[in-house]
């Protein structure tokens, strides 16, 4: 299987070391800076255009402005694709892409790589276990890698976004945004707060590429008690006591899942959809 990797900025360097970690060595590299290409150029074939790219399944990681052509471009090759999230900058276009996806028999990913993380799963079962929690606060904050394709809500609280929408399984029915910017000379709004207002959950969401402390803790007040979910050492504290976390690699599963097609596509797309709504809002 000759897979293709379009774009080799921060995330794409990481998408191709997972790939090599998981033995896939068959790639070809579409960079069109080759600045970005380093030693990588003597190790694998790169082109400088993606209609020069020959492959069976390609992995999109370029500035989020790009992916529906991109995207489209292989779609309709019948090339199952996995693209970085977001999908597109509206919902119209990712329904167009799925909607062209099935006219071309071809599997579209979005890599929502924090659904396959061990600490998602532990949660998920207990919310079906517990109920509903009463309110969420979602903290997605340090000092870069700052954007400049997107603003912080559609890169940083994506994720956020995603995984309450994931954890709740519904969707919410009040959605409020504030756009802004912590260093004026930020060419993107390079922070946001979200309040998304659930049935039984409300949930904040604060994220930012220009805060000077990493913090990636998740808190969930369920009616017993608060969980913690601190992504910074991969932990969940219920009150004061560990919760047992499987180990394993988020990407990983995720990159394993695309090349397989062993994934709900169905839910994945669904999920995709709602989210890109909550965050065009």
């Amino acid at each position: 299987m000759k897979i293709g990797l379009i774009g080799l900025g921060y995330w794409g360097k990481i998408i191709l070391n997972n790939l090599n970690q998981l033995g896939y060595n068959d790639i070809i590299i579409c960079e069109e800076n080759k600045i970005s290409w380093g030693d990588i150029g003597t190790k694998y074939p790169v082109v400088t255009s993606y209609k020069n790219l020959e492959c069976d399944v390609v992995f999109i990681v370029t500035p989020a402005t790009h992916h529906y052509d991109i995207c489209n471009y292989f779609i309709k090759q019948g090339i199952n694709v996995f693209c970085e999230k977001p999908l597109t900058l509206s919902y119209n276009t990712s329904l167009s892409l799925y909607e062209n996806a099935k006219i071309f028999n071809s599997s579209l990913f979005v890599d929502w790589v924090f659904l396959y993380n061990p600490c998602v799963e532990v949660l998920k079962k207990m919310i079906r276990e517990r109920g509903a929690p009463k309110s969420i606060i979602a903290n997605r904050l340090n000092f870069g890698p700052i954007r400049e394709d997107v603003n912080a809500r559609w890169d940083l609280a994506s994720h956020d976004v995603s995984i309450v929408r994931y954890l709740l399984d519904e969707m919410p029915h009040d959605v409020q945004w504030l756009d802004f910017k912590r260093n004026n000379n930020s060419i993107q709004n390079d922070s946001t707060i979200g309040i998304l207002s659930f049935k039984d959950t409300n949930v904040q969401i604060n994220a930012s590429w220009e805060f000077g402390k990493k913090d990636r803790l998740f808190t969930i007040e369920f009616k017993d008690g608060l969980v913690y979910w601190d992504d910074n050492d991969k932990s969940i504290i219920d009150g004061f006591d560990s919760v047992e976390v499987p180990d394993y690699s988020p990407l990983h599963r995720s990159i394993n899942s695309f090349i397989s097609n062993d994934f709900n596509y169905n839910e994945q797309r669904e999920l995709t959809l709602d989210t890109i709504k909550i965050l065009e809002r």
